[in-house]
């Protein structure tokens, strides 16, 4: 990963981390290695990188001239373009082969908070670990819950938690908390139940 790309692999100059990163970019998927740049100035980030990049994800840009070489290098409409100095906080179009096309998305919040007074990862443990209670306190009114019959559940689940989950992601989440122990997933003649973890 390299922030300010542009100063380590600037077109028309050498610099002692450009040989590297163009070899990355030419090689590195063999082994299984991948670049993440990011620039605020795409104009000035060498070529030979630049057409190797699969995944590009441009944010707001104000810049004629890089909003020229972003035009270059992406399927992003004139009027898609023109909408590059306005876009706001956490609004970018995202261009893949994945895709097919250059699409806008709007990037979410952080689940973490900063400055970190403790570690991202225990940060983001906890915060599942509340999201798991919050689902078990839902799910215990329903129990035992029946395979076959998820969208009572389903419906107190979105309503109660704020999601917009389907039948196949509660089952998931069902399946996942029972290989936690935290509900006990049973086989019956007819269907699979979870049911509230052993005492």
């Amino acid at each position: 990963m390299t922030d300010e790309a542009h100063n380590f692999a600037p077109k028309g100059t050498e610099k002692p981390a450009k040989p590297i990163l163009t070899e990355i970019a030419q090689e590195g998927r063999k082994y299984g290695v991948f670049l993440i740049l990011a620039t605020q100035r795409p104009t000035l980030l060498d070529e030979t990188i630049t057409a190797q990049l699969n995944t590009k994800v441009v944010f707001r840009t104000v810049r004629g001239t890089d909003i020229a070489t972003i035009r270059e290098e992406t399927d992003l409409t004139p009027e898609e373009a023109g909408r590059l100095p306005y876009l706001r906080s956490g609004d970018a179009f995202v261009s893949s082969a994945v895709f097919g096309r250059t699409i806008p998305v709007r990037i979410r919040l952080a689940h973490t908070k900063s400055p970190h007074t403790v570690n991202p990862f225990d940060e983001w443990d906890d915060m599942r670990a509340r999201e798991d209670d919050a689902l078990l306190d839902v799910l215990l009114r329903h129990v035992p819950v029946y395979e076959t019959a998820l969208m009572d559940v389903l419906l107190d689940v979105n309503k109660t938690l704020g999601v917009s989950w389907d039948v196949a992601k509660l089952k998931s989440e069902l399946d996942r908390l029972a290989q936690a122990g935290k509900l006990r997933k049973l086989p019956t003649p007819f269907c699979t139940m979870y049911d509230r973890p052993k005492a």
